[in-house]
């Protein structure tokens, strides 16, 4: 089970972010400070100082960031946002495009998609975040797909750093069978 760790304050001087420097300075800052946190963990990114950002900054520290998770280097550890003014919500979102990467945004009980999901890999993301978790078959028998369908888009999910997976045993009659969480 994933746990909130204590939020990253992204700090701007003068509530500004830019330039890649930056944006590399900032990366090594969230992921040092990751590496310490819960190795189970879901960390908020809290942009509530931050008035801009530019897209160089932005790029340099959020997709490889994002890259990182998703290639699991950073183990079972999370990241989303929160607290993120329209202009910075706006800026992410267009570097999450260009990087075909998505995040995930929450503000106060509403949780939403930063970035850009093929509609099938949506669809998935949708019953995980309303449902919290499942096994690999009850979010198939929830997309109404079959199971190899499923697994493939929760597969994309988790390696995109949108949901956590776990291995949850072996099934009856051979095979294997994981158990996805929703970060959120």
């Amino acid at each position: 089970m994933l746990n909130l760790t204590p939020q990253f304050v992204v700090s701007a001087p003068s509530g500004i972010l830019s330039g890649r420097d930056r944006g590399e300075e900032l990366l090594v800052q969230i992921t040092d400070y990751m590496r310490d946190a819960d190795p189970d963990g879901v960390m908020p990114l809290d942009f509530s100082g931050v008035e801009f950002i530019d897209i160089s900054c932005a790029d340099e520290f959020l997709t490889k960031l994002l890259m990182r998770i998703g290639s699991g280097e950073m183990g079972n550890r999370y990241v989303f946002i929160q607290n993120a003014n329209q202009s910075v919500r706006e800026t992410l979102e267009a570097v999450l495009q260009l990087r075909s990467l998505a995040a995930l945004y929450k503000h106060e009980e509403e949780v939403t998609l930063l970035g850009s999901l093929k509609t099938p890999i949506r669809e998935a993301l949708d019953v995980i975040l309303e449902k919290k978790h499942g096994t690999s078959s009850e979010i198939a028998d929830a997309l109404q797909k079959n199971i190899n369908i499923a697994c493939n888009r929760l597969n994309t999910l988790q390696r995109m750093g949108l949901v956590c997976r776990v291995r949850d045993g072996s099934v009856q009659g051979g095979g294997r069978q994981f158990f996805y969480e929703s970060i959120l």
